[in-house]
């Protein structure tokens, strides 16, 4: 019941609209509105054209929109153990914020072989690049240790040596902790015990214990460290030739655009992650 009102949802004059007014009004013969100054009421015949008109244009709206939807895209997404529990998935769900279009299927394993990467769309992990797919590398990634609080004055933050007074928890047979005490020109001695592990997270988890020392990144441990469950030594930090993450997507795949949304995405939480540390 507005000339303005009706010109601003249209984008035009007012007399425009005015103009196809009294237009509508010569083809009908008929008046369809009644002006009263600045007040504006239907006439008998432009209530019943108006109802009629209103279904109609909202049915069109209606079909239009289902024509025009495109469907919902459904990424399938699997993760290495580590990085899926402790750092994925509680972020997933801002990238649905996103991007509401676009529906993610994550699930996670703990080995290569035991999964067939032609399945999925994007593999995440610190797996070698699956046939077919391309790889970008999320970031240089860092191993260090890890021990719960009750154990800090039991190490000497001066020397790394220090560490080997405990027992240390591995998820590669010992040779994590091995590359680990070249890179700190040590030895180990024979007082030294390694318990192990078949995934680094379980040894990170292990290492809330407060019984010994695990190596972990902070994929793993970065939560932990921050709510003082864990803490961790960087100064002592290297890097697992085997221990970089990559994310894995596959070439042509039918959802190209939201694979590039999410390979984008993931590395912005990464590059957020890394500004909240500095």
């Amino acid at each position: 019941m507005s000339f303005s009102k009706a010109a601003q949802e249209l984008c035009v004059t007012q007399s425009a609209v005015s103009h196809q007014v009294k237009l509508l009004e010569e083809f009908f013969n008929k008046k369809l509105l009644i002006r009263q100054g600045k007040r504006i009421s239907l006439t008998q015949e432009g209530d019943d054209l108006n109802s009629v008109v209103r279904d109609s244009l909202q049915r069109i709206e209606t079909v239009s929109n289902h024509i025009l939807k495109e469907p919902e895209t459904h990424l399938k997404i699997i993760a290495q153990t580590s990085i899926a529990t402790e750092w994925l998935a509680p972020r997933i769900a801002s990238f649905k914020q996103s991007f509401p279009d676009i529906s993610c299927y994550l699930t996670m394993e703990s080995l290569a072989a035991s999964f067939d990467a032609q399945e999925f769309d994007i593999v995440i992990g610190t797996w070698p690049t699956p046939d077919n797919f391309v790889s970008t590398k999320l970031r240089d990634e860092y191993w260090f240790p890890v021990c719960a609080p009750s154990l800090i004055s039991k190490i000497n933050a001066n020397q790394s040596a220090s560490i080997l007074t405990l027992p240390l928890y591995s998820s590669e047979n010992g040779e994590d902790w091995q590359l680990w005490m070249q890179r700190q020109q040590l030895r180990r001695p024979a007082i030294s015990k390694v318990e192990h592990f078949g995934l680094a997270l379980l040894a990170t988890k292990a290492a809330l214990s407060g019984q010994g020392v695990a190596l972990s990144n902070r994929f793993l441990a970065e939560d932990l460290i921050k709510q003082g469950k864990l803490v961790s030594f960087p100064q002592w930090r290297y890097q697992l030739p085997w221990g970089q993450y990559h994310v894995h997507y596959r070439q042509g795949s039918h959802y190209s655009n939201a694979v590039q949304y999410f390979v984008e995405w993931l590395q912005l939480q990464i590059s957020s992650d890394r500004r909240s540390q500095c």
